[in-house]
C-alpha cells in the first residue's frame, strides 16, 4: 500500500502530456490551416514586369503571371487599367505621342490586394508620315523612284508579282495598275507607318527608230481627258497651230487658209491680239526658251524669234521643221516633219536627225513638244479628225519609245503644264477649239 501514490501521480502527468499533445496537434493543424487558407486567399508575388513593345500611341508591358490572381491593376501616369489575371501583357492605348510614362502592376486575388512592383519607364514613339504622290504612272520596264519620303528608311512591297525591287528602285515588268505599299520603317524613335501608292504602267518600247514600228501604249478622248478651256481665233487667224503656256497665259499661233496672215493671241484675264511683223506663210511651231518666242514655217527650214511683239530675228534651219519645242533640263530645241526628227543645241546648231517612225497610211506632221530628253510629235491622221497620234521619242538615246492614240479632233500641238500633265490643242473645225489637259504625267514618267 505504501507504492500506490507514486503511480497515480506518474499516470496522471503522462494523461496531462497526452492532452498537451493533443493541444499542440490541434494548434499545429489550426494553424496550418489557417497558413494554408492565408495561402489560398493571398495572390502570388509579382516579381517583375517589362516593356514589350512601344508606339506613338500605345505601350504594351508585360509580366510572368503568378499564381492565385483574380485581376492585374496597372497604374499608368495617374490612369488605372484593370487586366483579367489570366492575361499576362495588357496594351495600353490612346497614349500621347513622345511622352514618358512610368507603369506599374499589382497583382490582386478575388479577396486580397497584391503589392505594386517597381515602376518601368517607357517613352512613347514619334508619329510619321509617308510624304509623295499617291497616284502615279510610269514607264514599264523601267527602274524609277516611287519618291516617298519620311523620317525613316522607305521600303516597296506589292501583291503584283511583276513588280520588282532593286536598290530601292521599283520595276514593273508588265503593263497594268499596280497597288505599291510604301512602309516607313519602325526604329526606337519612330513608329512604322505604311502608305498604298495607286501605279499606272504603260506598256512602252525602247527601239530604234529605224527599226521600230508604231507601238500605241495609251488612248486618250473625252472621258479620260479634261477640257481645260477653249480659244477663238479671229478673222486674220481663224486656224490653231500652235500654242504655249507663259505667266499664266496661254499664247496660241493662228493662221488663215492661203497662209496669208497669222496672228498671236494670249488668252489671260482677256484677249490680245498680235499681229506677228514677219509673215512666215503656214506658220506650225511655236515654241519658248527663257523668255523668248521661236515660230517656225510648217515644211521648211525658215523661223523667226522675237520678244513677242519686237526683235524679230529671222533664223534658217539645216532641216525642214513642221514642229519645234524647247527642252529647258537640256538646254535643246526639238523639231519634227514628216521624214525627220532633228535635235539642236541653245544657238540652233544641229546635233542630231534621224528618221522617224512611219505608218502605212497618209499623216500629217504637226507641231511637237519636250520635256526632260523626250519628245512628243503630233501626228495626224488621213482625214484630220479621226485617229490622232503623239509619237514619243528619247532625243537623248534616238529611240523611239511609244505612241499615245488620241480621239479628240485634230491634235495641233502640246505642251507640258507645270504640274507635269500634258495639255493638247485641238482643233475641231469650228469657231471654237479646245484645250484638254491629258492624264499623262511626264513629270511622274521620267522623274
Amino acid at each position: 500500500m505504501k507504492h500506490a501514490k507514486p503511480i497515480n501521480r506518474r499516470k496522471r502527468q503522462k494523461k496531462i502530456l497526452n492532452i498537451l499533445l493533443v493541444l499542440l496537434v490541434i494548434a499545429i493543424v489550426v494553424a496550418a490551416e489557417t497558413i494554408y487558407r492565408d495561402y489560398q486567399a493571398r495572390p502570388g508575388f509579382l516579381e517583375k514586369i517589362w516593356i514589350e513593345e512601344r508606339g506613338s500611341d500605345y505601350i504594351t508591358v508585360a509580366w510572368e503571371k503568378p499564381r492565385n490572381v483574380y485581376r492585374f491593376v496597372v497604374t499608368y501616369n495617374g490612369k488605372v487599367r484593370h487586366v483579367p489575371g489570366v492575361h499576362s501583357s495588357v496594351k495600353l492605348t490612346d497614349l500621347e505621342e513622345n511622352t514618358d510614362y512610368k507603369i506599374s502592376v499589382r497583382a490582386d486575388s478575388r479577396s486580397r490586394q497584391g503589392f505594386e512592383t517597381l515602376s518601368e519607364s517607357a517613352r512613347t514613339k514619334n508619329n510619321q508620315s509617308i510624304e509623295g504622290p499617291k497616284e502615279q504612272m510610269k514607264f514599264a520596264n523601267v527602274p524609277v523612284d516611287l519618291k516617298q519620303t519620311a523620317e525613316t528608311d522607305i521600303s516597296y512591297t506589292s501583291d503584283n508579282k511583276h513588280m520588282v525591287v532593286t536598290d530601292g528602285k521599283v520595276k514593273f515588268t508588265r503593263p497594268g495598275k499596280y497597288l505599291v505599299t510604301a512602309k516607313a520603317e519602325e526604329t526606337n524613335d519612330y513608329a512604322e507607318e505604311t502608305e498604298t501608292i495607286k501605279v499606272t504602267v504603260l506598256d512602252t518600247v525602247n527601239a530604234d527608230v529605224d527599226e521600230a514600228t508604231p507601238h500605241v501604249f495609251y488612248k486618250l478622248n473625252r472621258k479620260n481627258c479634261e477640257l481645260v478651256r477653249t480659244v477663238k481665233g479671229v478673222k486674220e487667224g481663224v486656224t490653231p497651230q500652235s500654242f504655249v503656256h507663259n505667266n499664266g497665259e496661254y499664247v496660241v499661233l493662228y493662221s488663215v487658209s492661203g497662209n496669208k496672215t497669222q496672228r498671236i493671241i494670249k488668252f489671260g484675264k482677256k484677249k490680245t491680239v498680235i499681229k506677228p511683223k514677219a509673215n512666215l506663210g503656214h506658220c506650225n511651231g511655236l515654241t519658248i526658251a527663257d523668255g523668248r518666242y521661236y515660230m517656225v514655217k510648217g515644211g521648211s527650214p525658215d523661223g523667226v524669234s522675237f520678244n513677242l511683239t519686237s526683235d524679230y530675228k529671222p533664223f534658217r534651219l539645216p532641216n525642214n521643221a513642221a514642229g519645234i519645242a524647247y527642252d529647258e533640263s537640256n538646254e535643246m530645241f526639238y523639231t519634227a516633219q514628216h521624214m525627220v526628227i532633228a535635235s539642236y543645241d541653245k544657238d540652233l546648231n544641229e546635233l542630231n536627225t534621224f528618221n522617224r517612225i512611219h505608218r502605212n497610211y497618209r499623216n500629217y506632221s504637226q507641231d511637237c513638244g519636250a520635256y526632260k530628253g523626250i519628245m512628243m510629235h503630233c501626228v495626224s491622221g488621213s482625214d484630220f479628225q479621226g485617229t490622232n497620234y503623239i509619237d514619243f521619242y528619247d532625243m537623248l538615246n534616238w529611240k523611239y519609245i511609244g505612241s499615245i492614240e488620241c480621239q479628240l479632233n485634230e491634235v495641233e500641238s502640246l505642251i507640258v503644264d507645270d504640274d507635269g500633265y500634258i495639255q493638247l490643242l485641238c482643233n475641231t473645225k469650228k469657231s471654237e477649239d479646245n484645250i484638254w489637259k491629258t492624264p499623262i504625267n511626264m513629270k511622274m514618267l521620267t522623274e
